[in-house]
């Protein structure tokens, strides 16, 4: 029986020192563990860490868990840099059995880590370790004593040590609680707080705005926002700073610097921001001066003559730091509070190897997820396996084309650097460390940083890798961001968090402080969409003129054209660096008199040049200049200008309209319902270099929406599509009301002909997707299914062989029948379009054209979907004043003709019914009717193929929203592509015999039983369509048709 340990038992257990005497105790009592050595079994590895076999249990649950302890030392096995595989290997030993997961202490001396370490079963699935970190009497442990205390109340199970030891369960409570924190700040100042109405957010006032900070603010309440996040993001990097004792050495410090302080009730303007502005953003010895001019009080200056002089800009002082803000005590206590409950870990946690606390990345889910005013631009935080996969994958495709080494090899070494190193001849490794070191990487929606971060660590893992035992870990970081990873995003709330991750990043290797680069040209706010404004061309503003020729146009030196470029390139380089104040004061100055200079140079209509004045060109939302703030990259050495990597996850979910549209038209062209993503793509042609990679997730609807088929057809002409994943089996974001897909394509001509995908039949997770094989279609097989390439990637191999074969006849409906879409007599437009605003309104309000009864010739009963079955129909609905009155017209003949209704929705089957008397019908029906010159084929004809198992098999194995959920449909062009083949007159006629034989019986009895009819019709739809009989078997393996019958 296990021992129940209290909430301070467990505390002074995780605030103590390792003692392997106590632990034993503890497992033994804590886990009920009766399978304990009586001493410590040394574990025999090649390693200088010392690794004992302590134990094992089974769970209640059936897993075999095993229990080890490590002392370690630096560089050891504790250290996520070291490979988890090499580490589980040690696990393995006859005698023991085989593990499911492990427990295991590494213990260090000052402190010692807790991991629980899964996935450990043979090589097929890569370990996972996640990991808390023990031994400061400093912090409280909130987490994992409550953690401990579940796995107490609910017993020691598989599911529940991975529940204890879940990163992502705190993410989402630590989330939650930010989200209330920053509430309310924002509802002090405005008065308004979302709430969640339902499954949306909604802004409600709910008390009295603060009168003087919305003046401070101008009544600007997005500045308010955003001056909150920064205000609680800087609040935030400070605890991680503190985790590395950079905080006058206190693990709690800024908690206990709010508790001691003599200025709570104006603790933002006397205490946090001299913190900010005169100490983190200012040297030493410029510190006395700068309190002194703003009278802040000088008592600080020696409690925080240690904290660091950190530059960077994230403290620097702006306009909205400014006004006087004064928040009530309270509002700190709670938000300090709140934060010291949780361990803020500095490193950014990997996925399959991650410590239990608040990392990095939470800042991107806080940015993505949380502020409300992200919606409606389409942004999502990405998961971080996807993000990992993504970077991989990218880098894989680019080291492909840029190096000779076999692609296995290059997909091994990014994947694993550490174990695959050695399979990377001597000879190549110089150039394969060239190309990691010159590869040129942007995310043009940045957002909160996840990719450029992502592939920062890959760049890191491989370049480690290939420098041996000798290289400098925060210089190697420091290289990569200013030569490799470049971003830009619209929203400058982003553009700081973004930052804010890469100078984390930097101090998390860094045993003693120093300052940080500046990111202000690296990481920047701008439309990445275009380059342009008020119709003028800005992506040569850095290019020098020699003349203008007769036409006016301006034309280049060929050796100097770049002169420019490379003279703001080598102060932005400078700039980067820079870490006196007054230096990097002179620097933006020289950097903005450039590029003013050259704007005063160039022929610009006067209103133009002014407007472009009065707008800061390296950080607004109106338009980005590339080729200026980037200029290393379109001018590079080997004349390969671009990117080699453009990666992200661009907004979606928005049609680009208005004057905006028109300026984006003009740049990008038109892309299908001029929806944002899509000018991402078409962003991206401009961006990469020749042969570049693009890897971006979007929403999946560019597979199988019917206004997307030429564009789909038109992607061979650029690019070359590596692999499309088609995420449809599940969703990626929570809150987004889309699904995904993710695509890895090289900016070149397609001449391989084969696209890489892997089969979504099974897939239920990203995970269980990316772990099928990565298989290939031919260009031209895809092109045969334009309709839908989702399904090309969802259908067996089987399946597509017979709809190959079904479709492969030399006609369709269309060349014998019409169809159309049912009338639409209230659309608000067209109304208001034909009878203006009031009366298109009051015609839609009160439904002017219905009536119960049938007042005169002109009106039609309506005909709804349930209406009908493939049988029969009775018809329900009111009935309509028809005429070209209505507000969507559909010509008469497809509601009075001799016709087949079709319900739109298909579930479970396609339902066809025929009728000869005259019925209006919206678009739940779709009417066919017979085209004047067919002579050969009739509707009951069409009837019996529409309503046939193999109908239907066609239709959910080809058509665009055939795989649309619970509510299938089928569209009006569907049907006019349904293949038909060339049918005898002998078949026409038993076809057309059968159809009409069963609906007369039904007719009379609708009871009838009709089942051998239509077996029949079955066979024969079969036949017409030459299906073998194992072709039979793959429409329908419940066929009651046998080998011999058939």
């Amino acid at each position: 029986m296990a021992t129940a340990y209290t909430q301070d038992e467990l505390r002074s257990l995780f605030q103590s020192s390792f003692n392997l005497k106590q632990w034993y105790s503890f497992l033994q009592h804590f886990f009920n563990a009766s399978e304990l050595k009586e001493k410590p079994e040394r574990i025999i590895k090649d390693t200088t860490d010392e690794g004992y076999y302590l134990g094992n249990i089974d769970t209640k649950d059936h897993y075999h868990i095993g229990f080890f302890c490590y002392n370690i030392r630096k560089g050891s096995v504790a250290n996520k840099r070291v490979g988890l595989r090499n580490l589980v290997k040690s696990f393995i030993n006859p005698t023991w059995g085989i593990f499911d997961a492990a427990l295991v202490v590494f213990d260090s001396g000052d402190h010692w880590r807790l991991s629980f370490i899964s996935d450990i079963k043979g090589d097929a699935t890569s370990p996972k370790r996640y990991t808390y970190v023990f031994g400061s009497n400093e912090l409280l442990y909130k987490t994992p004593i409550e953690r401990f205390r579940f796995l107490q109340d609910k017993g020691i199970s598989f599911e529940n040590l991975k529940t204890a030891f879940s990163v992502e369960a705190l993410s989402d409570e630590f989330f939650d609680k930010y989200r209330e924190q920053y509430a309310d700040f924002i509802q002090y100042v405005t008065g308004k707080r979302f709430v969640k109405v339902g499954n949306k957010w909604e802004e409600k006032l709910l008390g009295e705005p603060d009168a003087a900070l919305m003046q401070a603010f101008n009544y600007n309440e997005k500045k308010i926002r955003d001056y909150v996040k920064k205000m609680m993001g800087r609040i935030t990097f400070l605890h991680f700073l503190q985790r590395k004792r950079w905080m006058c050495g206190d693990l709690n410090y800024m908690q206990n610097l709010f508790e001691n302080s003599k200025y709570k009730n104006d603790y933002l303007d006397s205490v946090l921001e001299p913190l900010f502005f005169g100490i983190l953003n200012t040297k030493p010895d410029n510190r006395e001066a700068l309190f002194t001019e703003y009278g802040w009080d000088k008592t600080l200056l020696e409690e925080w003559k240690d904290i660091p002089y950190l530059n960077g800009g994230l403290f620097e002082r702006d306009e909205d730091d400014e006004p006087e803000s004064k928040f009530p005590a309270d509002y700190f206590k709670r938000l300090f509070q709140f934060f010291s409950e949780y361990n803020f870990t500095i490193d950014e946690n990997d996925p399959n190897d991650a410590e239990i606390g608040v990392d990095p990345e939470m800042l991107g889910k806080i940015f993505e997820n949380l502020l409300e005013d992200n919606k409606d631009k389409g942004a999502f935080y990405t998961p971080k396996e996807i993000v990992r996969y993504m970077c991989q994958e990218s880098l894989i495709a680019y080291l492909n084309t840029c190096t000779s080494i076999a692609g296995d090899k290059i997909r091994r070494f990014v994947i694993s650097p550490e174990e695959s190193v050695a399979d990377i001849p001597e000879n190549k490794r110089p150039k394969l460390l060239s190309a990691l070191e010159s590869v040129k990487i942007c995310d043009p929606a940045i957002g909160s940083g996840a990719f450029p971060m992502g592939l920062l660590n890959e760049l890191l893992r491989c370049r480690e890798a290939l420098s041996g035992k000798h290289y400098n870990r925060t210089e190697i970081k420091k290289s990569i961001i200013q030569n490799n990873i470049y971003g830009v995003d619209i929203e400058k709330g982003a553009v700081d968090i973004a930052r804010l991750r890469f100078w984390l990043s930097i101090v998390v290797d860094e045993d003693t402080p120093s300052p940080l680069p500046n990111l202000d040209y690296k990481i920047m706010q701008g439309n990445s969409l275009l380059e342009s404004f008020m119709g003028v061309d800005l992506s040569k503003l850095t290019y020098e003129k020699e003349s203008k020729n007769d036409k006016g146009e301006i034309s280049l030196f060929d050796d100097e054209k770049n002169r420019l470029q490379k003279t703001v390139s080598h102060l932005l380089t400078s700039y980067f660096s820079c870490f006196d104040h007054d230096k990097k004061v002179k620097l933006q100055q020289d950097i903005s008199d450039t590029i003013n200079k050259q704007l005063e140079a160039q022929a610009y209509d006067a209103t133009i040049l002014q407007e472009l004045k009065n707008i800061n060109l390296a950080e607004n939302n109106k338009f980005f200049l590339w080729h200026t703030w980037f200029s290393d990259v379109f001018d590079r050495a080997d004349d390969k200008n671009g990117f080699d990597i453009v990666i992200g996850n661009p907004p979606y979910g928005v049609s680009i309209k208005g004057e905006y549209r028109k300026s984006i038209v003009d740049i990008l062209g038109k892309v299908p319902d001029y929806e944002i993503y899509y000018y991402f793509i078409e962003c991206a042609k401009f961006l990469c270099k020749e042969s570049g990679i693009l890897s971006y997730i979007i929403p999946n609807t560019w597979l199988f929406n019917t206004y997307a088929a030429k564009y789909r057809m038109n992607l061979f002409s650029n690019w070359t599509l590596i692999e499309i994943l088609d995420c449809t089996k599940f969703p990626i974001f929570d809150s987004a009301t889309v699904l995904n897909s993710i695509i890895t394509w090289q900016y070149k001509k397609d001449i391989t002909n084969n696209i890489g995908y892997r089969n979504t039949h099974y897939a239920k997770s990203f995970k269980e997707l990316i772990a099928n094989p990565r298989l290939f279609i031919h260009k031209e097989d895809i092109l045969k299914m334009n309709q839908n390439w989702g399904l090309a990637f969802f259908l067996e191999k089987k399946v597509k062989a017979v709809i190959d074969k079904i479709s492969d006849t030399p006609y369709h409906i269309c060349d014998y029948f019409d169809c159309s879409q049912g009338y639409i007599p209230y659309r608000l437009s067209d109304l208001i379009k034909t009878y203006g605003f009031d009366i298109g309104q009051k015609i839609k309000k009160e439904r002017l054209w219905h009536s119960k009864v049938k007042t005169s010739e002109f009106f039609i009963q309506e005909i709804y979907g349930k209406d009908i079955t493939k049988y029969t129909y009775n018809a329900t609905g009111d009935y309509v004043k028809y005429g070209k009155h209505v507000a969507c017209y559909v010509n008469l003949d497809f509601f009075t003709l001799p016709r087949l209704l079709v319900r739109e929705i298909t579930n479970p089957t396609i339902i066809a019914c025929y009728v000869d008397v005259p019925f209006i019908n919206d678009p739940q029906l779709l009417p066919i009717i017979n085209k004047k010159n067919n002579k050969i084929y009739t509707l009951h004809l069409l009837w019996g193929i529409l309503n046939s198992k193999l109908a239907t098999f066609f239709h959910f194995n080809h058509s665009p929203k055939a795989t649309k959920g619970a509510f299938p449909k089928i569209l009006v062009q569907d049907i006019k592509d349904f293949p038909i083949p060339d049918i005898s007159k002998e078949i026409n006629e038993k076809l057309e015999h059968l159809a009409n034989e069963i609906i007369s019986r039904k007719e009379i009895d609708p009871a009838a039983d009709v089942a051998k009819e239509e077996q029949e019709i079955d066979r024969i739809v079969y036949h017409i369509y030459d299906l073998t009989y194992d072709e039979v078997l793959i429409v329908d393996p419940q066929t009651t048709i046998t080998r011999e019958e058939y």
